[in-house]
Order: C-alpha cells, then structure tokens, then sequence
C-alpha cells in the first residue's frame, strides 16, 4: 500500500539496557538496522524517531514535547506524515524488535476503519506496532499538552483503536523485544546464523 509511512520509534533512554540499544549489534548489525530493514519494503517512507540514523531514512525531533516518551515521537511522526502526498496512516515499530514481523502491515490492513489499529497477539497489545490514522495528530498533540496519560496504550484506548486479534503463529518474525544485554545474548544463540 502507498498510502503509509512508516516510524521507528528509537528516542528510548534504554536505562535497563545500560547504553543505546538502537547501536547494539545482533548477528553483527545493529538492532535498528534489523528493524528498518524489516519493516522499510511494508511502507512508502520511513521515519526514525530519536538521534538515531539509518539509511534512507528521514530523522524527527521530538521539538517541545521532548522526553515525553513514545507520544512525543508519534506526533512528530504523524506532522512529518501529514507533509507527505497522498499518506494517510502512519505505521509505528520500536527500535529494539529485531524480528518485527513482515507481514505487519498486511495484519494491520486487514479491517481499516478511520481508527487506529494495534494487533493483539496471545492476549497482549503492541502498542509499539500500530497504525494511526493521520487524522488523530491533534489529539496527540493535545495529550501531550495537557500532560495526561501519555502512554500509548491509553492513546489507542481513547481512539477505539481496532484490535487485530493474532495468534504467534500468524507472524512472519515475532514482537520479542530486546530490554536488557541478557535478553540480546539469549536472542542471539537461538537465531541461526542468518534469520531473513
């Protein structure tokens, strides 16, 4: 689809991780990398949230809502989409999911309203990897205004966002996410030597 762009969330502080996890390399490329490259041919364009760079993609400030986590780099992402010809959806993924699974587009287009849409795999939400109209840019922006609930959860909530029941196996790839340098360890011996 052409009408989607496409926002890696990477503004994180990772203090559980120690240090910038979007530079921590898995199988020799860094954790932002996997997820571009995952995610890039699923989108038109593709945005990175936060001072982390990759390739072909447009870099975005949070500007005055700076520190305000995750909300804070969706509306930066959906004033960059909304600039855009013929966008009307942008598709968020978090840096630190190097197995994003490819067919997530595909699972989130499945029954397009004029709301959000976030994919429930096994009973959980993943907030993370959602798709927001661009039409809920001024309700972003006056949540993070306000200062109330700046969750994303409590964002898609508020939206009526569209929940896309999945199960694990209906994945290509898998919302496993990397926190710790333990969990990228243990990730990393279970990964054959090249996981596509």
């Amino acid at each position: 689809m052409t009408d989607i762009a496409g926002l890696i969330y990477a503004g994180g502080e990772s203090s559980r991780f120690g240090a910038d996890k979007t530079t921590a390399l898995l199988q020799g490329q860094r954790l932002i990398d996997h997820v571009a490259e995952r995610f890039r041919p699923q989108v038109n364009m593709l945005a990175v949230a936060g001072p982390a760079t990759v390739s072909g993609a447009q870099c975005l400030d949070d500007g005055v809502h700076a520190g305000k986590g995750p909300l804070a780099g969706l509306l930066a992402g959906l004033k960059w989409a909304s600039s855009l010809p013929e966008i009307t959806w942008l598709a968020t993924a978090p840096c630190d999911v190097p197995l994003l699974p490819t067919n997530l587009i595909a699972l989130l287009t499945k029954n397009l309203t004029d709301t959000p849409t976030v994919p429930n795999v096994e009973g959980r939400w993943q907030p993370g990897g959602a798709l927001w109209p661009i039409s809920a840019l001024p309700f972003i922006e006056n949540t993070l205004v306000s200062g109330d609930d700046l969750s994303l959860h409590a964002a898609l909530k508020h939206l009526q966002a569209e929940t896309i029941e999945t199960p694990s196996d209906a994945l290509d790839g898998s919302f496993t996410n990397i926190n710790t340098r333990d969990e990228l360890i243990q990730l990393e011996q279970r990964l054959p030597q090249s996981h596509g």
